[in-house]
């Protein structure tokens, strides 16, 4: 099956399972060049359950949909990052951010989200325990600069 793109990144496949919670259904990839010149390569396998952007209720009429496309394959990303702790929150947001500029989102609302990621994120940081961190590093891996982590 030939995956679906938007601009140069490939998006997800996935399916709805409980809730907000979505269930990824083929492997995905994608890779970016951070603003400090560090190449990264993700893999996400299939079977991670991930419930894209955190966005409040309140604010979907804003700042969109959590699966909306094609965000969803950056908060796939960031939500699998953010599970396996395989890179440090910062590193985690600038992929999120860098993904969203692949995808061409427009430039305030990437900031925006950013931004927003960088000052409230911390608690989804710190909110995943080490079983989350297990089934995350067993379902993908990331690569920064030829340098292998979480495989």
């Amino acid at each position: 099956m030939e995956s679906l793109r938007y601009n140069s990144v490939e998006m997800p496949v996935y399916q709805g399972i409980i809730g907000s919670r979505h269930v990824l259904v083929a492997d995905w990839h994608v890779d970016g060049v951070l603003p400090d010149g560090r190449c990264f390569y993700i893999t996400v396998k299939k079977g991670f359950i991930f419930d894209g952007a955190s966005i409040p209720r309140a604010l979907w009429r804003l700042c969109g949909h959590p699966m909306e496309v094609p965000r969803v394959a950056a908060a796939l990303a960031h939500d699998w990052i953010y599970a396996s702790h395989a890179v440090d929150r910062k590193t985690a947001d600038a992929i999120y951010r860098e993904i969203c500029r692949k995808l061409r989102i427009i430039w305030l609302r990437r900031s925006v989200e950013y931004r927003t990621l960088r000052l409230v994120g911390g608690a989804a940081w710190y909110s995943h325990g080490p079983s989350d961190v297990t089934f995350a590093r067993s379902h993908g891996a990331i690569e920064i600069e030829n340098e292998r982590k979480n495989k």
